[in-house]
């Protein structure tokens, strides 16, 4: 028998039994589905918070002190003077001391949820935010601990709609505050919203909030990145300030983007292999359907073997409709997938990544389940006798 016999024998069943062929392939669509969708959301995800960490840049260092290890037994908490000082060190060009808390604030009736940050006028370089309008925190405003604010590109949405609101006055913890200028939209970075933000004179939210102790040091180093020789001399000097080096722990952008690349690659991997497994249940589910199906057409195979076809015909044409099946799941799961991952990725608001290979794999892996699940029931339609099959009801 030729090739395209063999081919139309196998395709004729996928469309008179349209049923029986959807439910065939149903599994190993939602499984190539799966697979393509959460390793496609893993890779973006993982591409979307790598790229916002490069834009704070690789040369910044944040240190954290310890909320469990306040001052006592003589250790005493970094003050402002000595946070501003960690940028004088070698390697280090910027540093300001940061206090924050999340709360709201107010504008007339309208009110948003904010982080609040009490910082000095260099974080605004260090984190890199640009002023889209006004003008940024100056040393007098800290100096002279002045009731000024700069507002996120959300807060300021979520306030003043599309209105001008440099100039006016906002109310932060009961009091009221000065609007200089409005940041430029930066987007999120691990789970905080940079855009939904209040950054105001450190000195002033201390006096406001009576709290002397300062939270964490955000730090520029002089260089493109920060070398292991910079981060020693940073330990020494806060390890001689707070007399611990338990008080304290000392983050660069590098580390971070490691341990989220670690992250993201085993939730890929774990991901993927969940989603493998319903490809693998699709298949025995294909397996059992093409079983059936073999069952239902003893009589067709003992016509068509006692009309001259070969073993190796029926075998073919049962092989070739699995692996028909099974590929039209792939395609379908592929472009499902595909789809899915591209509404996932808008709705979570991150640019979608999508590799080539994944769909790729996703098909060839339909294919290799097509053999596998049809070579037997293929090899039960091929071994039927044609007097016994032309006698079956």
């Amino acid at each position: 028998m030729r090739i395209d016999d063999i081919l139309r024998q196998s395709v004729r069943p996928l469309v008179v039994y349209k049923l029986r062929t959807t439910l065939s392939l149903l599994g190993i669509l939602i499984g190539v589905a799966a697979v393509i969708t959460l390793t496609t959301l893993m890779q973006s995800a993982s591409h979307s918070v790598t790229g916002r960490v490069e834009n704070l840049g690789t040369n910044l260092v944040i240190v954290t002190m310890n909320p469990l290890m306040r001052a006592s037994n003589g250790i005493h908490d970094l003050s402002l003077q000595q946070a501003e000082e960690l940028g004088q060190l070698p390697g280090f060009s910027l540093a300001s001391p940061v206090d924050y808390e999340t709360t709201s604030i107010r504008w007339g009736r309208a009110q948003a949820g904010v982080t609040v940050y009490g910082a000095s006028p260099k974080l605004t370089t260090i984190l890199r935010y640009r002023i889209a309008r006004g003008h940024a925190l100056t040393p007098r405003d800290l100096v002279w601990h002045r009731r000024v604010t700069l507002l996120g590109a959300q807060t300021s949405r979520e306030l003043f709609g599309g209105k001008n609101p440099v100039g006016k006055s906002v109310t932060l913890n009961g009091q009221a505050y000065e609007v200089l200028g409005i940041l430029a939209p930066k987007g999120a970075f691990l789970n905080i919203n940079q855009d939904a933000i209040a950054i105001v004179p450190i000195a002033t939210y201390q006096q406001q909030s009576h709290i002397h102790a300062v939270d964490s040091v955000y730090l520029r180093a002089r260089g493109a990145s920060v070398s292991r020789a910079d981060i020693r001399v940073l330990d020494r000097q806060l390890s001689h300030m707070l007399g611990s080096a338990n008080r304290y722990t000392v983050m660069t952008q590098s580390a971070i983007l490691g341990v989220t690349h670690k992250i993201t690659r085993l939730l890929t991997q774990v991901l993927a292999g969940v989603a493998a497994i319903s490809i693998l249940v699709g298949g025995i589910g294909m397996l059992n359907v093409l079983f059936i199906s073999v069952s239902e057409r003893i009589r067709e195979i003992g016509v068509r073997k006692s009309l001259g076809a070969r073993r190796i015909d029926i075998l073919w044409q049962f092989l070739m409709e699995a692996v028909s099946i099974a590929l039209l799941g792939g395609l379908f799961g592929a472009t499902l997938g595909i789809f899915a991952s591209w509404l996932l990725a808008r709705d979570l608001h991150i640019v979608m990544v999508l590799k080539p290979e994944i769909p790729a794999l996703g098909l060839v892996a339909s294919v290799i389940l097509g053999v596998l699940f049809g070579i037997v029931p293929a090899l039960r339609a091929a071994g039927l006798a044609p007097a016994q099959a032309l006698r079956s009801d």
